[in-house]
C-alpha cells in the first residue's frame, strides 16, 4: 500500500485503531440532539471541549474532573444525555459526533473550558469544527473567553491559557 502524504497514512493508521463494528447511522439521534442543543441554550452552560492525550491520560477520562466542581461544565456527550441518548459513546458515528460538535460549539455562549493533551491529532473535530466556531463566536463576543487547560504527564491539569 502506498501512501501520497503522512495526511493519508495518518488516517489509515487511525483507521486500524476504529473497532471493526463502527457505531451505527443514527440521523433521527443526531437531529435529536441538535435540535435540543438549539432549543435549550442555557443548558449547554458552562460548555466543555476536549481532545487529545497525554501519554496514557486521555482528554476524555479526564475531562470528568472538569465537570464537576468548581468549573460544574457540560461536554456534547452529557448535552446527548439530557437529549434522552442513553449511551452517546455507541450511537453516533464519527461523522455524527462532528456534527453534534458543530451545533455545541455554535451555540454555546459566555466562559468556555478547553482541556487538551499534549497529542492532539491534527484531523480531530476540536481542530477542525469546534475550535474554529469558537473562534468565530470569540470575535463575535458570544464567547466571552476560552480557557485552555492541559493535562500533565502525571495526568494532573495546567492551566495554559485564558
Amino acid at each position: 500500500m502506498k501512501f501520497t502524504s503522512l495526511a493519508s497514512l495518518s488516517i489509515f493508521a487511525l483507521s486500524l485503531l476504529l473497532p471493526v463494528t463502527a457505531a451505527p447511522n443514527d440521523p433521527v439521534n443526531t437531529q435529536k440532539v441538535v435540535t435540543y442543543i438549539q432549543n435549550n441554550p442555557t443548558a449547554l452552560n458552562p460548555p466543555c471541549f476536549w481532545s487529545g492525550r497525554t501519554g496514557t491520560h486521555t482528554a476524555q477520562d479526564v475531562v470528568k474532573v472538569f465537570q464537576g466542581p468548581p468549573r460544574n461544565c457540560h461536554t456534547v456527550g452529557d448535552i446527548a444525555k439530557k437529549a434522552g441518548v442513553a449511551d452517546p459513546d455507541k450511537t453516533f458515528t464519527y461523522a455524527e459526533w462532528g456534527t453534534l460538535s458543530d451545533a455545541f460549539a455554535k451555540a454555546v455562549a459566555g466562559h468556555v473550558y478547553v482541556l487538551l493533551g499534549k497529542e492532539v491529532n491534527p484531523t480531530s473535530v476540536w481542530l477542525t469544527i469546534e475550535k474554529p466556531a469558537l473562534e468565530e463566536s470569540l470575535k463575535k463576543k458570544k464567547v466571552t473567553g476560552i480557557e485552555i487547560w492541559e493535562i500533565q504527564a502525571d495526568g494532573s491539569t495546567k492551566k495554559i491559557s485564558g
